[in-house]
């Protein structure tokens, strides 16, 4: 009995620690708990913080500067076109100011890039040298040393092309790895804000765990730790829906850049082909790794004109495919056509006879299907929304690029067309005209032909004038609308002189139709530098086309006046003038006022606006119905010692 109280207490002192470190290790628990949870945000906050950090003062600006050099460098083929079609200085300096630019970016992203990664330092050396190549190019090629010719222009242009492509390519590379650089980022700190809150959660349970052990906690206190966990996790699903939301934004945006890129790329060029290959190229490999492009054709068939892979060795393979023809039209293609959306189906697509999803996007321009894209995903990936969307409004930017390249084609070919069917024809009737001139020439010098045959004789003549005329209309017609100048050949010319000419030339016609007809000239009236022939043209189709309109009785004033360097004439007739209506069609070609449909072929105004223009002049109308009509023109002061000599010259005075 003695002993039993003596092995109470050492059963209490046995317990008495147990107990107490059962207690301790719960609230260690706690105060370790709380203490990361304290210290864990700071940690998780600098390291965000530090990675935003990067991404504000490196990459953003990086990609900024990235971006900028893709205009500058997008934008210089531009420029060399303006200044081969205008010979203006100022692009030359535009595309000068933009090499600097890009320099000045080059040695922005030099001090970024190497903070990046290696990838983005790459493709940086690879832009530089890119774009240094190309424009090493263009100062050899003399594209902005002077104005080449047309033919030349276009085979340098043809030639350098793709050098200023891989620039191109090179730069929205840059871009692209340096945004993958930004996402990498971004990655890092959701990772790491993920499993900040999957620790604190951790954390928060072990402590809560601990608190209930150690205090022992009722039904009130767990309700009031449900209701603060609750609490808890609406405000992580609310962050993790502002997250998703931001993603989405960002993610929006890059859609929207990719598709503001790739609407540059599919206009930055009018040849067909090419739009239909970059559009096959901008499909692989942002959304699959294998693209075919099939156009329609006549009836109902579909005709393979473009096809990517993302393999380059499985790509030259399927380059057989294009041009070939289908042999049969699979439904679902059908259904895509018809109803003018896209279809996504899982379809075999490999040897391997693995399952690949695949997207049917038709190709829509003014209303009108013109082709399909089929887009397979690479293996274990589906297509999912947004890359149906992404792959249909891609579609639709495609359509209107390789449209508008077609038509302009078709209409290059047409205009083509025209001008050799009119060379031929010119060159055709030339020489029965000539037969036609020559024998009434022969016929004419014949002794003791009758008066009558005579006139007869001078009808054929004048006819064959008069077609001849309308020969040379016609072609020069045909130059103006392909977007050439008439040739000329200008010289000093005397104004006084011309005017006489104009005067002789019309003075018989004029007495005939009872109008009186003046030519003037002001006094000290300097030589303009002109052909004189085609200056002689456009005299005549206005005195011509006022003769028309100026009923018997009228009058018709032909003026030439000094205005600074220049020499305005005016051909100012009574007629009955023209509507306001039709001001601005007067030098369409072939248009004609009703009353005189019948009196010509409706081309000297064209031609007389294209010869003034050729001379660096301008040409207008100004008329009042029931008034009269009065055009004008300008031509340049001729300088030098050869318009000294030329106003020096004795000339006939003006009517």
């Amino acid at each position: 009995m003695a002993t039993r109280p003596r092995e109470e207490r050492r059963s209490i002192w046995r317990v008495g620690p147990e107990s107490t470190w059962t207690t301790m290790l719960p609230v260690v628990f706690i105060i370790a708990s709380l203490i990361s949870l304290v210290i864990l945000p700071i940690v998780v906050s600098k390291h965000t913080a530090r990675m935003r950090d990067e991404i504000q003062r490196l990459a953003e600006p990086a990609r900024q500067s990235a971006n900028e050099i893709q205009r500058d460098v997008a934008s210089e083929l531009d420029e060399i076109i303006a200044f081969q079609v205008t010979e203006q200085s100022q692009y030359r300096r535009h595309f000068v100011a933009k090499i600097a630019e890009e320099r000045d970016d080059y040695e922005k992203l030099g001090r970024l890039v190497p903070q990046l990664n290696s990838e983005v330092d790459r493709d940086l050396q690879t832009l530089v040298t890119e774009t240094n190549l190309w424009h090493q190019h263009v100062q050899n090629s003399e594209l902005l040393q002077r104005r080449l010719p047309a033919d030349v222009l276009n085979t340098r242009l043809f030639e350098r092309h793709p050098q200023y492509e891989k620039a191109l390519t090179a730069a929205s590379k840059l871009e692209l790895d340096i945004q993958e650089a930004i996402d990498d980022r971004l990655k890092s700190i959701r990772d790491v804000e993920r499993w900040n809150i999957i620790v604190t959660v951790a954390l928060s349970l072990l402590a809560l765990t601990s608190a209930i052990l150690v205090a022992g906690l009722g039904r009130q206190m767990r309700l009031l730790a449900a209701e603060a966990m609750a609490r808890r996790r609406d405000a992580e699903r609310e962050a993790l829906d502002a997250k998703i939301a931001r993603a989405d934004a960002e993610r929006e945006e890059r859609r929207a850049a990719f598709l503001a890129a790739a609407g540059q790329e599919l206009t930055s060029s009018l040849d067909f082909a090419q739009t239909i290959a970059t559009l096959a190229r901008l499909y692989v490999p942002n959304l699959g790794e294998i693209c075919s492009i099939d156009l329609t054709e006549g009836e109902g068939t579909l005709r393979c004109a473009a096809v990517r892979h993302r393999d380059e060795q499985r790509d030259a393979e399927m380059q057989k495919r294009v041009g070939t023809v289908a042999a049969e039209i699979p439904e679902v293609v059908a259904r895509a056509m018809r109803e003018r959306a896209p279809q996504v189906f899982s379809g075999i697509s490999d040897l391997n006879a693995a399952m690949r999803s695949m997207m049917i996007v038709p190709l829509v321009s003014r209303g009108q299907t013109i082709g399909v894209v089929t887009v397979v995903a690479a293996e274990g990936r589906v297509f999912a929304r947004e890359d149906v969307a992404l792959a249909s409004e891609l579609a639709r930017h495609g359509s209107l690029a390789s449209d508008n390249a077609r038509l302009y084609l078709e209409s290059q070919q047409a205009v083509h067309a025209r001008e050799e069917v009119l060379a031929i024809v010119s060159h055709d009737l030339r020489n029965p005209l000539n037969a036609v001139t020559l024998a009434a020439q022969l016929m004419r010098m014949s002794d003791g032909m009758p008066a009558e045959e005579l006139e007869q004789l001078e009808t054929i003549e004048l006819s064959a004038q008069r077609m001849r005329r309308l020969i040379e209309d016609l072609l020069d017609v045909t130059r103006l609308e392909g977007g050439k100048q008439l040739p000329i050949e200008p010289a000093p010319l005397d104004v006084k002189e011309l005017l006489d000419q104009t005067y002789e030339l019309f003075k018989g016609q004029a007495s005939a139709s009872s109008i009186e007809l003046r030519c003037e000239a002001g006094d000290d009236l300097p030589p303009v530098h002109a052909d004189h022939h085609r200056v002689s043209q456009v005299l005549s189709n206005l005195v011509g086309n006022s003769m028309k309109f100026t009923p018997a009785g009228g009058r018709i004033a032909v003026r030439a006046a000094r205005s600074d360097s220049e020499v305005r004439f005016t051909v100012s007739d009574t007629g009955s003038g023209i509507p306001q209506r039709n001001l601005k069609d007067i030098f369409n070609p072939y248009w004609q006022a009703k009353r005189t449909a019948r009196l010509g072929a409706g081309l000297g105004l064209p031609i007389a606006k294209g010869i003034v223009e050729a001379h660096g002049g301008r040409i207008w109308v100004e008329s009042e119905p029931g008034k009269g009509t009065t055009f004008t023109f300008t031509l340049p002061v001729a300088v030098g010692p050869m318009a000294t000599s030329a106003a020096e010259s004795p000339a006939r005075s003006t009517r």
